[in-house]
């Protein structure tokens, strides 16, 4: 090493080249020039560690040039460690621990920590490379370095939690068996590494408390910098080390972490160590040992702590205590976690003795003015609750009175604060000011506060029933007796206030929001409230007269609510008994104030609020109406005349008859005369009530939704017996199964025909001549709708208060029209998409429905957009194919395969070459996320998820999803929407148990029709093996699990040829080559590669062939897979991980590389040899402290000649 002349002009060079780049007067292309000429000495030169050491150690030197300097040290041990001579990094090293007890600077000063984090970071690539088996001495020389003082402390401190970071918690060690020597050092040193770091925090507290009193600050921060970073070193062991160590000396080290919560110079830090204690994992012998913080003096500690006032005269401070509160919920809800998990398991863990102090902090909590801290205490009595034992313990029982009171008030909404108000004014709108930047993100952190807080109030009344009803019954009845005086005040004035942000409405609408948590309950508890007391309470609602239309709205709510008391009082009838007959006398009076609110006109008509609010109230009234038919058939069955009536009168002036039926059929003939019938093609104007066109819009509409509702309502009884008893039951399948008709078939049937007509003019309104015949107006009403382009993008609407008749400005005649259009087409779909599980054989029993669907809803499906196909294929053809009798198969499905199936495949294959285009041409370089290329991407992508859902469901079956089942239970015909039951676009990665569905997955029947078809089962085939290489890693999953049992049907039915076998196999290496990075997907293709090699490689050998076209395959490879294939095959569909080895090594030239690997330089890590045993090192008595060792060890072994 006697290049100093040498390294020193160097490191002069280096140092001008670093201040160039920093300095922010330097023109752009002179730092570049200055950047490239560090990074290229630092990959080319070999003098790369003695220079970096001369920048790091120099006293000249300035903190970026040391930096630089320490980056070129570390450099040199990750990437040439392997190949510089041993001197080098004898002389690395010793110069390393040099500057570790030198120290970088004074402890306290935090400006120099990317300087100590990168000398940190130099010991630990060392350590990753030699220790323990080659520096046995590590130990003892970070235990004398921290003799040294405060400032060698801290850096030692940085080594352990650099290391530990490296090997425990992020394992981001190349060499899996380098990661688990040091993991097996670590744990073998660990009694001495837990007594080190407890030592360094008594001893540097008791300092940092010293000199504070001798008002020594600068000495006091340093001690309190060293206490700062042991706690933060301990909270990366304390998370998987054994429980031992963290218990050992009688649990010293929670004992300190609890008192150290009280002090606000280190509360922070104990507070998020002790989090990390208290939400461990594990089996239970881990766990109960963690109960000792339920003893008297840690509690103690933790309430003294959590009731500690914050400094107003600060805002940082009230902001750092603020954090420290979050941090102190996390130990609190850790503990909890603990709590429920060992509370009951057996008799040795029981009730803990001091559980009131927990609760008594967490009621305290819960009333902070941070809505942030009172949401986090909520969360825990959750916990608390649903935990059987607690929540029946008599403390619990003593609490809730107390707890619901405090919730109650937080329920009430909260706008976000206009003004900048200060975080030390310790208001709750401080603290929203100081948690959120925007008026959205407080929007969705409330909506999500509310639904917890909500959530009390229903496991509350699990456990206290007549606690919260008596609450509620006491908030409702006082809110009556000032609603009523408030209504007399505004019948008076004539001034009505339907702004939901009065103070008023918005005690409503959390008062509403109580009582239907609470009472949704009641029915699920022994206790109930007293029925004539509900009854009354239901009255007196009635009773209360208002032309406001915000608080009808609410009263409305609260009747809906309230009617369960009308099917308890219904439960006892009796000749002698006045409390049912009460509910049965006011049974009528509910459906007369639903009804009036049906007809109700605003005071001032002409005031837009009032006019929107009117509405929003007469649809609230009608959808609150079919709640209570669905839920309480029985109870409004013998009052069924008085609500036809009503309904039959409502209806009766929108009723057609005579001429105007016919006009409405004419209107189907062609989508011109459909165009003329609603308007489309005359300018957009406001057209006034009884306008031709607008009355025509409405009659489709109501006639559409009327069709929808019967065929989603209509059913036969679930229960065999009843079905039989009412006349459903009509005869028998093959294999004797009940065949139930629905009741509206008779009714619906007819209709269908108009139906199709109306599918088919909806998709011959994209053909050219009907695009023409467009007033000029309506040229892009065909176009997405903006919250159809959220939804698909996956951009969450904000939640709204859907009375508030504010929030959507008052729509344009077109936008008026583009609404039809969709509700039209959305209808549709949904219509015929629920015909099938609803009228069952009736339906697919019909002479030429497949003739008629091919003709109606797939006709001019060329023209057709994404956007209209994917409800065709989701909403319509999916439920439709999962609900056809296997008896129709042949006559119904295959044919409307033979015509979909050739047109999917082209029609995805045409988008996915196109898509691929804008890739190449680099207008989809995921850097825009609002152009109409990025959305015909997402498009492309959920189009072809859903069609794949589709070929699951036909070829081996499957569930049709949560979202028809949604649809189907859905009454509100104005909510005809599928995009809000949409969740295969962002569905969650694949399951262990889907991914099950390539080795046991068989062909159905109806898979085996179709693919026994020769012009369907080769489509089929051609989109599945064209989805695998398709850029989208869920599509290729899916079509993976669908293409395993396809192939072995189709090898079992000798349906393969060579060309197919060609292009399946090479599908297969095609999506190793776009996928094959993603570990969840190369799994699912080795899996089918092996098997279809398996399968096809001893008919068909040119498959060997194709291997040989990967690039720099092992010829000697291919011949020992084939060795390995020619093996008989594991039992059943199992694959050997043999085979699947040998295929990954063959096609790993093909996988490509994640974009954050494509420039990493390779580290690489040498293994050392085998550590010695534990038991025989203490056998040999090494057992002294080696962290009290103060011996100057020999370094002549380190890094010895075996090296």
């Amino acid at each position: 090493m006697s290049q100093h002349g040498g390294t020193e002009a160097l490191a002069a060079e280096l140092a001008s080249a670093i201040d160039l780049v920093m300095n922010p007067m330097t023109q752009q292309q002179a730092r570049l020039e200055a950047y490239m000429a560090c990074e290229r000495f630092k990959e080319e030169s070999p003098m790369c560690a003695q220079v970096g050491l001369f920048l790091a150690s120099s006293p000249q030197s300035n903190q970026q040039v040391r930096h630089f300097g320490l980056q070129l040290i570390e450099y040199t041990i990750k990437y040439r460690w392997n190949c510089i001579t041993h001197e080098e990094k004898v002389y690395i090293k010793d110069n390393a621990i040099k500057m570790l007890n030198v120290g970088v600077g004074p402890a306290e000063d935090r400006s120099l920590l990317p300087t100590k984090d990168a000398l940190s970071r130099i010991i630990v690539e060392m350590i990753k490379r030699e220790w323990p088996q080659q520096w046995s001495d590590l130990l003892p020389e970070l235990s004398q370095a921290c003799t040294k003082g405060e400032a060698q402390t801290e850096l030692v401190l940085l080594v352990f939690l650099r290391l530990v970071e490296d090997v425990a918690l992020l394992q981001t060690i190349e060499s899996n068996q380098r990661r688990k020597d040091m993991y097996q050092a670590l744990n073998n040193n660990m009694n001495d590494i837990f007594e080190f770091f407890l030592r360094l925090v008594e001893q540097h507290v008791t300092a940092f408390r010293e000199t504070t009193r001798l008002c020594n600050y600068t000495k006091a921060n340093a001690h309190s910098r060293v206490v700062e970073m042991v706690l933060l070193t301990l909270s990366g062991f304390v998370e998987w080390v054994s429980i031992q160590h963290i218990m050992s000396s009688n649990g010293k080290l929670m004992h300190f972490l609890c008192i150290l919560l009280n002090d606000k110079a280190f509360q922070c830090n104990a507070a998020e160590c002790l989090a990390q204690i208290t939400n461990r994992k594990g089996h239970t012998k881990e766990r109960k040992p963690l109960l000792q913080l339920f003893n008297e003096e840690p509690l103690r500690y933790i309430y003294q702590a959590s009731q500690i006032p914050a400094d107003p005269s600060s805002t940082l401070a009230v902001e750092q205590h603020h954090n420290f509160l979050k941090k102190l919920l996390q130990v609190l809800n850790g503990m909890a976690q603990q709590l429920v998990a060992l509370w009951g398991k057996d008799d040795a863990t029981q009730r803990p003795v001091h559980l009131e102090v927990l609760l008594e902090c967490l009621l305290l909590l819960v009333q902070h003015p941070s809505l942030c801290v009172s949401h986090g205490s909520a969360l825990i009595w959750q916990l608390l609750l649903k935990h059987e034992p607690s929540s029946k313990d008599f403390a619990m029982v003593n609490y809730i009175p107390k707890l619901i009171h405090t919730i109650a008030p937080r329920i009430v909404k909260l706008p976000y604060p206009a003004s900048t108000s200060s975080p030390a004014s310790l208001s709750t709108e401080a603290y929203i000011r100081l948690e959120y930047d925007s008026e959205e993100e407080f929007a969705l952190y409330f909506f999500r506060c509310r639904t917890d807080f909500l959530e009390i109030f229903r496991l509350a009344t699990l456990v206290q029933p007549l606690i919260t009803y008596g609450y509620c019954e006491q908030w409702l009845q006082q809110r009556l007796r000032n609603a009523q005086a408030e209504a007399d005040a505004e019948a008076k004035s004539g001034n009505v206030s339907c702004s939901v942000q009065d103070p008023v409405y918005l005690e409503w609408d959390a008062l509403v929001s109580v009582l239907d948590g609470v009472l949704s309950r009641i029915l699920l508890v022994a206790e109930r409230p007293s029925v004539p007391a509900g009854l009354r309470l239901l009255e007196e609602c009635l009773k209360l007269e208002t032309i406001n239309p915000l608080t009808y709205s609410i009263l409305l709510s609260c009747i809906s609510a309230l009617f369960v008391f009308l099917s308890m009082s219904a439960c006892q009838i009796t000749v002698t008994n006045c409390v049912a007959m009460s509910g049965v006398s006011l049974l009528p009076r509910v459906l007369d104030k639903i009804f009036r609110a049906l007809v109700m006109k605003p005071p001032n008509e002409l005031e837009k609020v009032q006019a929107k609010s009117a509405k929003n109230l007469r649809r609230h009234a009608a959808s609150l109406l079919v709640k209570l038919a669905h839920k309480y058939p029985l109870l409004l069955l013998p009052v069924f005349e008085q609500i036809n009536g009503h309904v039959e009168l409502l209806l009766k002036g929108a009723r057609t008859s005579g001429p105007s039926g016919w006009a409405f059929g004419d209107a189907l003939k062609s989508p011109l005369d459909f165009m003329s019938f609603v308007g489309l093609d005359k300018p957009p104007s406001f057209a006034v009530e009884g306008a031709a066109t607008l009355q025509n819009r409405s009659r489709i509409l109501d006639a559409l939704h009327v069709v929808l509702g019967v065929v989603k309502r209509c059913t036969w009884p679930d229960d065999p017996e009843r079905a039989q008893r009412g006349g459903f039951v009509i005869g028998c399948t093959e294999l004797g199964n009940p065949i139930c008709r629905n009741p509206a078939t008779k009714h619906v049937v007819p209709l269908l025909s108009h139906v199709l007509s109306l599918m088919r003019v909806l998709n011959e309104l994209f053909a050219p001549e009907a695009l023409h015949a467009l007033s000029e107006g309506y040229r892009g009403i065909h176009g997405m709708m903006e919250h159809e382009k959220k939804l698909l993008m996956g951009i969450c609407a904000l939640p709204t208060d859907p009375l508030d008749a504010t929030i959507r400005s008052e729509p344009t005649a077109f936008e008026k029209m583009q609404t039809f259009m969709m509700m039209v087409t959305e209808g549709c779909y949904h219509l015929m998409g629920s015909a099938g599980p609803s009228l069952g054989r009736d339906l697919y029993q019909l002479m030429g429905l497949s003739d008629a669907i091919v003709t109606n809803v797939f006709s001019r499906m060329d023209l057709v957009p994404d956007y209209r196909l994917r409800p065709i294929i989701r909403v319509f053809f999916k439920p439709f194919v999962y609900s056809c009798p296997p008896s129709f198969y042949d006559s119904v499905l295959v044919p409307l395969f033979a015509h979909l199936a050739p047109l999917m495949c082209e029609r995805l294959t045409r988008r996915w070459i196109y898509i691929a285009s804008l890739y190449e041409s680099g207008q989809l370089d995921g850097e825009v996320n609002d152009t109409q290329e990025v959305l015909e991407d997402q498009l492309n992508r959920t189009l072809t998820r859903e069609y794949l859902d589709v070929l699951k469901i036909a070829l081996v079956g499957g569930q049709i999803g949560a979202d028809h089942v949604a649809a189907g239970a859905n009454a509100n015909s104005n909510s005809v929407a599928m995009e809000n039951e949409e969740h295969s676009m962002d569905s969650a990665p694949q399951s262990r148990a889907s991914q099950s569905a390539l080795l046991s997955d068989i062909i159905s029947d109806l898979g085996g029709k179709l693919l026994r078809n020769g012009l369907i089962g080769n489509y089929v085939l051609m989109t599945l093996l064209k989805a695998i290489a398709w850029n989208d890693g869920m599509c290729s999953m899916k079509a993976v699990n669908i293409a395993a049992p396809v192939m072995r049907f189709l090898a079992a039915e000798k349906l393969m040829d060579e060309n197919k076998a060609v292009t399946a196999f090479t599908a297969v290496l095609q999506g190793m080559q776009v996928h094959g990075q993603h570990e969840a997907n190369q799994s699912g293709l080795v899996t089918l590669g092996v098997q279809f090699y398996e399968l096809l490689r001893p008919q068909f050998p040119i498959l060997s062939e194709v291997l040989q076209h990967i690039p720099s395959v092992n010829a000697a490879d291919i011949q020992k897979f084939d060795e390995k294939i020619a093996v008989a095959p594991a039992k059943g569909n199992k694959v050997d991980r043999a085979k699947k080895d040998i295929f990954k090594k063959l096609t790993a030239q093909l996988v490509g590389r994640s974009v954050n690997q494509l420039f990493r330089h390779e580290v690489q890590i040498a293994n050392l040899p085998p550590m010695q045993s534990h038991k025989a090192k203490g056998a040999m008595g090494t057992t002294a402290d080696i962290m009290d060792s103060n011996q100057n060890a020999s370094l002549a072994r380190l890094f010895g000649p075996e090296k």
